[in-house]
């Protein structure tokens, strides 16, 4: 779900959040989490873990601090291969396509410690 959608679950009103600057940059938002200040979760009240700009139509951009629960919540789910054979056949393809691209050659190798190189197995 989304940040807003999250608030408006909890019936969170946005006029009790603090203003926040209209375009925010990663610095900011860095910036913000490294204040000595331990903000409470917007929605819980717990300690805060990250914080994000939502912009509401009535009362503009406000920060939503979220705590580790709240921030996960609101993440999108994993879409990429969860096997390690899904991940190397991604690496590889990006390896060739590189290599494609720029002429020269990429190879992935993966070791493992049963087997050794997963291309040239052990003696």
């Amino acid at each position: 779900m989304s940040v807003d959608e999250l608030l408006g679950r909890h019936a969170v009103d946005p006029s009790h959040l603090e203003l926040a600057p209209p375009e925010v940059t990663r610095r900011q938002v860095g910036a913000r989490l490294r204040e000595p200040i331990v903000r409470p979760c917007t929605v819980c009240g717990d300690g805060y873990r990250t914080a994000q700009v939502v912009t509401f139509p009535e009362e503009g951009p406000r920060w939503a601090d979220l705590c580790r629960e709240h921030a996960i919540a609101t993440m999108e789910p994993w879409r990429g291969p969860s096997t390690v054979e899904g991940i190397l056949a991604d690496l590889r393809e990006v390896a060739a396509e590189l290599a494609g691209e720029t002429g020269a050659s990429a190879r992935v190798r993966t070791w493992t410690d049963e087997e050794g190189w997963r291309d040239e197995r052990r003696t």
